[in-house]
């Protein structure tokens, strides 16, 4: 049985759970429980474990011919490749397409837009650019960027991804984190192109509604 992996980018503790950069691990969390919901014996709840040796929290489940593993590093969000790089020695994947896929926010993407990409660079997320690095430069993996834009630019970034994030974005945030579940769901029996046509259309952003209502 083929290994996947999905690695969900944030940084652990209280103080970052709500934050846009955190919208990986809350991403991941959300498709544990439900890809868990319905397997006999399950109550709902995903069951996380700590890995000192991966230094990540993972959740491995068995859903129909798939094996999945499920990984939140817990090296802080600059030193992701850390992680992903034995969690990859450990169940012995290869970073390709198909087999891992990273799912991180993106502040070129509007808050309300997802986006599937294949191989690539970094576009600047550090946590991705870890993980390049910990790859030997291999980019080849699968990517599903959720949008916590628009971004602010400069030297204001930094602090704009780690600020909690407002009342009025979190409706639209966990409606499109919900769709990003959905998606990843997908992409365990299908390849990447199918993915993006099927769902990078997708924009719940508030620029939509401000044009419905011109």
């Amino acid at each position: 049985m083929a290994v996947k992996i999905i690695v969900g980018l944030g940084n652990p503790g209280a103080r970052y759970e709500q934050t846009r950069h955190n919208v990986g691990f809350r991403l991941v969390d959300l498709l544990a429980v439900r890809l868990t919901q319905g397997l006999q014996g399950a109550d709902g709840k995903a069951d996380f474990r700590q890995s000192s040796s991966m230094q990540c929290e993972y959740a491995r489940l068995k859903v129909a011919d798939h094996d999945i593993v499920i990984v939140k590093p817990l090296t802080y969000m600059n030193l992701s490749g850390q992680s992903v790089q034995k969690v990859l020695h450990w169940y012995k994947v290869k970073a390709e397409s198909g087999s891992l896929l990273v799912a991180h926010d993106d502040v070129s993407l509007d808050t309300g837009r997802l986006r599937f990409q294949k191989g690539g660079g970094a576009g600047g997320q550090h946590g991705v650019e870890s993980i390049i690095e910990c790859l030997s430069g291999n980019k080849q993996f699968d990517r599903l960027k959720i949008g916590v834009g628009p971004d602010p630019g400069g030297a204001t970034r930094g602090d704009y991804v780690l600020a909690t994030v407002p009342l009025e974005e979190r409706e639209i945030l966990e409606k499109i984190l919900s769709s990003s579940a959905d998606a990843l769901k997908f992409w365990l029996t299908n390849d990447i192109d199918k993915c993006a046509n099927r769902f990078n259309a997708i924009d719940l952003s508030t620029k939509v509604e401000e044009k419905k209502t011109v």
